[in-house]
């Protein structure tokens, strides 16, 4: 997409550090014989972003950090629900952790652009390991109680909250634009074979040793992205020249959005994805006993698929991200993730609950993949935190307000209709979005 008139130009600007990528011409280490044609076969499917020294060391620290994440959801609802109780304060509590994610998303994207964010992530990192900490001497002391719980949610939701988009800014400064798809599918990859292990893991844990173990794991599976962003020359972003208060650049970042047709487009779109297609996701409990007439092992099984299909659909994109197009990868997305949700709400059994739960976790892959990467690649250095954060307050809000929106269509029609209704919508804006001209690779 050309540069918007008076605005900085969007390629990549110069680093202050050396560029962490490897020359296009760095001879490979010749291997010895009868290994060389496995690794020449096995250095072409591995995709480019991989290759990179610091995103590796990324992707090493993140792994620990996601299956930690999991464990402590896990115990952090069963603690709750073993001191109180009660249901609603479950609910509470779970509230308490999405609260600051809406509230301190756009602010976290301003901080993301104006300080280091190699600092960011460190501090925020820290805090989740302290609140970890602190909630597993609560625990292991007896002194878990309802506001201690909640205090602990609202300290990890504020952590997450500049986390995400933080994150998603150092990936793009680590990884040309060319190789964004393979990252991110990587990255996702990584969080979806969290999403299976973490509860497994977690649950074990629970079972012998007691909530506060899962939040010691939690507070040690933090060290190795601490000491991997402690050391090391990470690249160094060039900051805007003007000089603007945190209003101002807030304020910056929608003129932005208001002027490129691009990041509107995709904002549009991950809105609807977040409103209708992620909205239908706490209704899955009663999916399983009113429509499959199954209890908790159901349950169970559909979460699994879902991380199960999550992962595969993530290591088969990244195998090929070097042939994928955004917007054709979101082309292709949009009538599986319409297909995969509406039939979903039709299956009568599990055996034909288990490819739609499959089809919904790819489709929504796929779909994240090519936005993310879109606003990744399309957003100027400078003000990249600040577009993502927009990105991730779109599914930090969308999801509960659709929840919402579901619970109120269905006083209408029946809640399974209204559904299917949802994934109507999602796959019509999702393949008008794809079709636009500003994603178009040569737009």
């Amino acid at each position: 997409m050309p540069d918007q008139p008076g605005m900085p130009n969007s390629t990549p600007l110069a680093r202050e550090t050396p560029s962490p990528h490897l020359p296009a011409d760095t001879p490979e280490s010749p291997q010895p014989e009868p290994y060389r044609h496995l690794w020449g076969w096995f250095s072409e499917g591995v995709p480019d972003a991989l290759k990179l020294p610091l995103f590796r060391r990324y992707l090493v620290g993140l792994g620990p950090l996601s299956l930690g994440t999991w464990m402590q959801l896990v115990a952090l609802g069963y603690l709750t629900l073993q001191v109180t109780g009660s249901v609603s304060a479950v609910g509470l509590v779970g509230a308490a952790d999405g609260i600051p994610a809406v509230l301190l998303s756009i602010p976290a994207g301003v901080v993301g652009d104006r300080l280091p964010r190699r600092l960011i992530l460190i501090t925020a990192t820290s805090a989740l390991g302290l609140t970890s900490l602190g909630l597993a001497l609560a625990a292991g002391l007896g002194r878990a109680s309802l506001p201690v719980l909640v205090g602990a949610a609202i300290c990890f939701g504020a952590a997450d909250s500049f986390n995400g988009p933080t994150r998603q800014a150092l990936v793009a400064d680590l990884v040309p634009r060319e190789q964004l798809i393979g990252a991110a599918t990587l990255t996702s990859s990584v969080g979806s074979a969290a999403r299976i292990v973490g509860p497994a893991v977690g649950g074990v844990l629970l079972g012998t040793l007691g909530a506060a173990s899962c939040f010691l794991a939690m507070t040690a599976c933090v060290v190795p992205l601490l000491l991997i962003l402690a050391f090391g020359r990470w690249p160094v972003v060039r900051r805007s020249s003007t000089q603007l208060g945190a209003m101002g650049r807030m304020v910056e970042g929608l003129a932005w959005i208001r002027r490129d047709p691009t990041t509107r487009t995709v904002l549009l779109g991950s809105v609807t994805l977040g409103l209708f297609g992620i909205g239908y996701m706490p209704y899955l409990p009663v999916f399983a006993k009113d429509q499959l007439h199954g209890g908790g092992q159901v349950l169970g099984i559909m979460y699994s698929v879902g991380g199960i299909g999550a992962l595969a659909g993530g290591v088969a994109l990244s195998l090929v991200s070097r042939r994928l197009r955004r917007d054709r990868l979101l082309l292709a997305a949009a009538p599986l993730y319409m297909a995969s949700l509406f039939g979903l709400t039709r299956a009568p059994t599990l055996a034909l609950a288990i490819p739609c739960l499959a089809g919904i976790s790819l489709g929504f892959m796929a779909a994240n993949t090519s936005m993310l990467t879109t606003l990744q690649a399309n957003a100027p250095e400078f003000m990249r935190a600040r577009i993502l954060s927009l990105y991730s307050l779109a599914y930090a809000a969308g999801g509960p307000l659709g929840t919402l929106a579901y619970a109120g269509l269905s006083r209408v029609v029946p809640l399974f209709t209204a559904i299917a209704g949802g994934a109507v919508v999602v796959g019509v804006v999702l393949l008008w979005t794809a079709t636009r001209p500003s994603l178009r690779p040569d737009s």
